[in-house]
């Protein structure tokens, strides 16, 4: 009889698929449960990248005690960046804890759990390994048919941004080998029906500089796209300091490759931007932003900002929000700063007040609130190539989806059987999140 898994993940899109892999690495010995009570084995997948999710974290722990007390042979592991960072002191804290899996660690978990059953101790794999080789994680299954997937090209980092933590809990930029890529992406199409892939790595621009013999990220991209009955392919997340004219030119020129880039800005200000040692000025990121715009006018970009950056004044804040009005992003997702483990911003002593850090994110969501409804208002009219993802969650008799550049459109339909087609759209209504729009034809089923 299969025994139960139950996963609970916080953070980006990598957590994401970390979990899935997790998943696929069991699949022999568990079924994935909804329902935590029911669970055999229980995994939280953390991030440790901004304070809030991992408060949110030792919470969730604390909720999971009474299901040990019910049921002693209960294992219960934590995963992911805060299982990386703390180690150790996961287990003082939580001694009902049996797994801290750090971010390479989680492809052991099978070996793990028969530690568990031979010695009944707790184990622990936080180490870190430099020439680590991302293994290849294939569903022995034919799997739920879905229309989008994530795969994993690269993890790690090499930027050490003073406020990030990633380098220290996800390691050193690794590639991985492009076939291992390709072979992954190939089965997500032919055994699950994927019709969009998102690639990802905490700086995808930079894929396979380090490795020799490999493509680099605009090679991989065209190479992706060669996979038949594959039609939409996304990345992220993008440093602006890599991003290349040859990058550029091919989201411009490959009809597979969305129009959008995520394009994280972080501040406005060139003394904080060399603070927060992005290696780039907010010239030099107008520059790449122009160059997109000048090779493909249709591209959408959305950023990262930080606001309460230590030492941020009124004025460094206020050249953040110009650089919003000149750049008009579509979506920005806007963050206060706070203290990180090992990184260096945390040594800095001129912190901005909690109260400033507040005001300071308010204004920046009340401008790009603005700038993002004049985006969408500008749709309205235009008949649009929409990838059907689903039924809409507000309306089940009405379909969901998004555009080539990332925008989510509800639209009614006299059939509610395209999920996963690909087909044209009127926009009648702009809302604040999204669009709404009318079924215009089907272009592909």
């Amino acid at each position: 009889m299969m025994k139960k898994l139950y996963i609970k993940t916080f953070g980006c899109q990598m957590n994401e698929k970390d979990s899935e892999q997790v998943r696929i690495l069991l699949e022999d010995s568990y079924v994935k449960t909804e329902n935590p009570e029911e669970a055999d084995l229980i995994l939280i997948n953390t991030c440790s990248v901004r304070e809030k999710p991992e408060h949110k974290l030792y919470s969730e722990i604390g909720r999971f005690k009474e299901y040990k007390l019910k049921k002693p042979d209960l294992i219960i592991g934590v995963m992911g960046c805060v299982a990386q960072q703390e180690g150790q002191a996961l287990l003082q804290r939580f001694p009902y804890l049996d797994l801290v899996l750090g971010t390479q660690g989680f492809y052991s978990i099978r070996s793990a759990l028969e530690i568990i059953k031979e010695k009944g101790s707790p184990v622990i794999f936080t180490d870190l390994k430099e020439n680590f080789e991302i293994p290849l994680v294939l569903s022995k299954s034919k799997g739920v048919r879905r229309v989008k997937a994530f795969v994993t090209i690269m993890q790690g980092c090499d930027n050490f941004c003073t406020y990030c933590i990633v380098p220290y809990v996800r390691g050193r930029e690794i590639s991985r080998a492009p076939e291992d890529i390709l072979k992954e992406a190939e089965e997500l199409v032919v055994k699950e029906g994927v019709r969009e892939i998102t690639l990802l790595g905490q700086n995808v621009n930079s894929y396979g500089l380090k490795e020799r013999g490999y493509p680099d990220f605009a090679e991989l991209l065209d190479l992706i796209s060669q996979i038949e009955g594959l039609w939409r392919i996304r990345f992220t997340t993008s440093h602006p300091k890599d991003l290349s004219e040859k990058l550029i030119k091919v989201l411009s020129e490959n009809p597979k490759v969305c129009k959008h880039i995520h394009l994280p800005l972080q501040a406005g200000s060139n003394r904080i931007l060399k603070r927060m040692n992005r290696k780039y000025t907010k010239e030099e990121y107008l520059e790449k932003v122009s160059l997109l715009r000048n090779y493909c006018p249709e591209i959408a970009i959305t950023s990262d900002i930080i606001v309460g950056f230590p030492g941020e004044t009124e004025e460094d804040f206020e050249e953040t929000l110009e650089m919003m009005k000149i750049v008009q992003f579509q979506e920005v997702f806007s963050f206060k700063y706070s203290d990180r483990p090992f990184t260096l911003a945390r040594k800095y002593p001129d912190k901005v007040p909690s109260e400033v850090k507040e005001e300071r994110l308010r204004r920046v969501h009340s401008l790009q609130e603005a700038i993002t409804k004049s985006i969408y208002e500008s749709y309205i009219g235009k008949e649009v190539e929409v990838l059907v993802e689903g039924r809409s969650e507000k309306d089940p008799n009405k379909l969901t989806g998004r555009t080539s550049t990332n925008v989510v459109v509800n639209f009614s339909s006299p059939r509610l059987d395209l999920i996963g087609a690909l087909v044209k759209v009127k926009i009648v209504e702009a809302g604040k999140h999204s669009l709404r729009g009318q079924y215009v034809e089907s272009l592909r089923v």
